[in-house]
């Protein structure tokens, strides 16, 4: 099988494809404001495909050198507070011409961040982490500011954003809410994303969005796959590759395709990833091999000039997928993802635009212990299923310098999880409801208004109505005993929202002020689960179905500074939350959970403050040499108990320098991540200080021709022992690691 891999790269990388053609020529041009005509600094302009771009000066004129050796290109233009545009250019005429673009006003989203992973049409910092991550993967969410991740196996990161985690912020694929099926949530919706299919990253760092399934406490991330494109004629496009890493002798495989018209685009892909044990820089880390697979089917259809549908169905299957830091591996884990687009512009009511959205998962985890020796004494299988359905709807019109978006979201999800075992010295069989036939449905109303107050003012604002109920089907006596209680069912009803300034004096400079409330109502576990292990802490949990909702204050300052060689964008923020949501010690109770240090019951404590620091650096020294830093610093503090919030991450880094030929078809970046030591820790969770650590690492990639591009680097070249304060268990990350990766575009 190894060699075998290795044949299906080299048949890839033999491909007879013609090298290092020769760049040339220039596109000259200006970038105006569609309705003064007046130019407009600082636009981004890229060549879609490529990392060849540039800004414009103070007057909106810009100049790219040195294009790509083909008929054609595609400019894809882009600036904060205007509608993105493309431009078709035919190469034999475009030196003779100096181009005018017109850029049209649009809602703005300062704190918002969307990462365009095809295209690198992108801020530089977000790029940085692209490269240094070449699969993708969550793991690439450790390098964005202000972001980081729970390694939870080889193909499973859980996001976190500020310090806040899991439910505190909404993490979807598509737009689709997932809800984890495995009862220590070792499945976040990462697991069941392909990061090497997606086309984009949605972010928000705060509670500062309204629409769609709202941001929580902390904010949002949604996984974007491929948009919707038709074409004038009959268009056929396609990839395939492969890519290889050292340190779990992993390899990933896929093949994807597009057929379109100007009526219909259909988009098929599939992927496969395996990996054996990795290697730490000690030796083996046992139980962390992973074996998964994809199938994505996108189907698009124009039903007029301004109205189009998108039907999507994504499918992954995982089986034997290790977790060492926990008692237990993953057999079997499926999910089914279902959704439905509809989008309209300037069809209704004198609407701008409608987006409409219908979607549905389902998820499937079996996890067990039979490949462990503790299966020799007793044997343990959990299993999980969640069902989510759901759909939103967004109108939005605009008036002159006013923009208002109206809209509702709703879903339910039904959630369940057994536990048994087996005791082979006595044949004694034991069974329990973890979350017991669990169904939780949520409604939501929400609106935001924008008003751009002069050429350099602009002001927002956004309000959530929410309602939400919780029950439980099936709960033991025993659950019911424990609280006293007859009825299990819970709700709560909450307003969440924000308001923003924002100052855009035409100038390279840019600055936001934003003021948000959040709210995140308890989830199934804080609410219904029975002796339910953490293995943050080592103790089983008992919910409370009369646990409150968090509520937080979120104040976020965004500085920014964009020229044609330097890039910077400074944001402190500070974070006030109520009734947060911990587990109190019942000294009195014991453990179910083999192993387990106690009991503990979820229950609002009081307050606490989450500050913090994130910075995004690049400067292009010279033309081809760019310096870059991406540097995020949070700190947490239960003010109730006068004590470090559990689980923050330490101040980190991704600092480097890059290498980009003028030809744009070679780059090397030589990188180091490091964290300083986080020995500010709870002491009511079990967790205990993690060492500092440096490593680094070197990425290159190659464009050969016009369709064939080569990756290979090295990470962790030193070799260094580490693992991350966010891990549990303390597992250790790999140690050095070769990767290559090939991919072919026809």
């Amino acid at each position: 099988m190894f060699k075998s891999k290795f044949i299906l790269f080299f048949i890839i990388a033999a491909l007879p494809i013609s090298l290092f053609a020769n760049d040339t020529g220039v596109v000259r041009g200006r970038v105006v404001d569609a309705e003064n005509g007046e130019g407009i600094p600082v636009a981004n302009v890229m060549i879609r495909g490529t990392l060849l771009g540039a800004a414009t000066d103070r007057d909106g004129y810009f100049e790219i050198h040195n294009l790509p050796n083909k008929p054609r290109i595609e400019l894809i233009v882009q600036h904060i507070g205007y509608k993105a545009q493309t431009q078709k250019l035919e190469l034999a005429s475009v030196s003779q011409q100096l181009l005018e673009i017109e850029l049209h006003r649009t809602a703005l989203l300062l704190t918002d961040e969307v990462v365009v992973i095809a295209e690198r049409a992108n801020d530089a910092y977000l790029q940085t982490a692209l490269r240094s991550n070449p699969d993708g993967g969550g793991r690439m969410l450790r390098d964005i500011p202000g972001l980081q991740a729970v390694s939870r196996s080889g193909v499973a990161y859980d996001p976190v954003i500020r310090g806040l985690k899991e439910e505190q912020i909404n993490v979807t694929i598509d737009g689709i809410k997932i809800v984890p099926a495995c009862n220590g949530r070792m499945d976040p919706a990462t697991a069941y994303a392909d990061f090497g299919e997606l086309n984009a990253l949605e972010i928000s760092k705060g509670p500062f969005s309204t629409t769609g399934l709202g941001t929580a406490l902390g904010g949002k991330i949604n996984f974007e796959k491929s948009p919707v494109r038709f074409s004038d004629a009959l268009a056929v496009h396609g990839s395939m590759g492969m890519s290889y890493n050292s340190t779990s002798r992993g390899d990933r495989e896929f093949l994807r395709g597009e057929i379109s018209n100007n009526r219909f685009d259909l988009q098929l892909s599939a992927s496969r990833q395996n990996g054996e044990n990795y290697q730490s820089a000690e030796g083996e880390v046992p139980f962390s091999a992973y074996f998964d697979r994809h199938l994505d089917a996108i189907l698009g259809l124009r039903l007029a000039k301004n109205q189009s549908l998108r039907l999507a169905h994504y499918r992954s299957d995982g089986q034997n997928t290790g977790y060492p830091a926990l008692p237990m591996d993953t057999r079997d884990h499926s999910a089914r993802l279902y959704g439905l687009d509809y989008t309209a512009d300037r069809a209704y009511f004198g609407m701008s635009s409608l987006h409409l959205k219908i979607y549905r998962s389902e998820i499937h985890h079996v996890m067990d212990n039979l490949d462990r020796p503790t299966a020799a004494m007793m044997e343990m299988v959990a299993t999980g299923d969640t069902e989510t359905t759901g759909g939103n709807f967004t109108a939005q019109w605009r008036f002159g310098r006013h923009s208002v978006q109206f809209g509702a979201d709703i879903w339910d999800v039904f959630a369940t999880s057994v536990r048994s075992s087996l005791k082979k010295n006595t044949g004694m069989r034991m069974s329990s409801l973890m979350w017991p036939d669990v169904t939780m449905t949520s409604a939501a109303l929400y609106g935001e208004y924008q008003n751009l107050l002069s050429e350099r003012w602009i002001a927002s604002a956004g309000l959530r109505f929410n309602a939400s109920r919780a029950d439980a089907a099936s709960p033991s006596p025993e659950f019911m005993d424990f609280h006293n209680i007859s009825d299990t069912r819970a709700s709560d009803s909450d307003v969440s929202g924000f308001v923003r300034l924002a100052y855009l004096p035409g100038t390279p400079w840019q600055a936001s002020l934003s003021l948000g409330r959040g709210v995140r109502a308890p989830d199934h576990k804080e609410r219904y689960s029975w002796y339910l292990i953490n293995r943050l802490d080592g103790y089983d949990y008992i919910g409370d179905p009369r646990t409150q909702p968090e509520t937080n204050w979120f104040v976020n300052l965004s500085l920014r500074h964009r020229s044609g060689t330097l890039e910077l964008k400074v944001e402190p923020y500070v974070n006030f939350m109520q009734n947060s949501i911990f587990g109190e010690v019942l000294p009195d109770l014991t453990p179910k959970t083999p192993g387990a240090k106690g009991v503990k019951v979820y229950t609002n404590i009081g307050a606490a403050r989450i500050y913090g620091l994130d910075i995004g650096f690049n400067w292009n020294v010279v033309r081809s040499i760019s310096l870059f830093s991406n540097i995020s610093y949070a700190r947490g503090q239960d003010l109730d108990r006068s004590a470090p919030l559990p689980e923050m991450p330490p101040l980190s880094t991704l600092t480097g320098v890059r290498y980009l030929h003028p030809s744009n078809r070679f780059w090397v970046q030589v990188e180091t991540r490091a964290a300083v030591r986080q020995d500010n820790i709870s002491p009511y969770t079990g967790e205990d200080e993690t060492p500092s650590f440096v490593i680094y690492n070197v990425h290159s990639n190659i464009r050969i021709g016009t369709g064939f591009n080569l990756q290979a680097g090295v990470e962790n070249v030193s070799n260094v022992f580490y693992h991350e304060h966010l891990d549990r268990g303390n597992i250790p990350r790999a140690g050095r690691n070769a990767y290559m990766r090939a991919m072919l575009s026809f």
